[in-house]
């Protein structure tokens, strides 16, 4: 399982992709609700828009708030940084099974972008090899 999510080589098909996109947009979605955000068409706009904010107002408002900010930084910032490779090693795995370059992944970095990229890798089928 850790090497399916680290891993950028090979392929991987549309449900493989989007079972763990979905994942991370529910814990977006739980962590923003959590904080107080209010169930309207305009905040689960900015929660789609900007998952990472919801997750790090989610994790302020956790556990993690009560450790010294010596402990809970380096922990928030591994989190961070395993969850946004597994974002792009699926992305760059989705890529490659549609027949594309995995350097389309750095749109991931675009907002709004991003999310028309990752409705793409979830909807389009795989490209079929050319017969030899």
């Amino acid at each position: 399982m850790i090497a399916y999510l680290l891993s950028p080589a090979g392929r991987i098909g549309r449900r493989a992709y989007t079972a763990p996109i979905t994942a991370f947009f529910a814990l977006a979605v739980v962590s923003a609700f959590a904080t107080g955000s209010t169930l309207s068409a305009s905040s689960i706009g900015a929660i789609l828009d900007n998952p990472w904010s919801a997750i790090g107002r989610g994790m302020d408002a956790s556990v993690l708030s009560s450790l010294p900010i010596a402990v809970a930084a380096p922990l928030v910032i591994a989190l961070f940084s395993a969850a946004l490779w597994a974002l792009f090693a699926l992305t760059i795995k989705r890529l490659h099974d549609l027949g594309r370059s995995g350097w389309w992944s750095a749109l991931l970095l675009v907002p709004g972008i991003s999310m028309l990229l990752m409705l793409f890798c979830a909807m389009v089928p795989a490209r079929q090899p050319a017969a030899a």
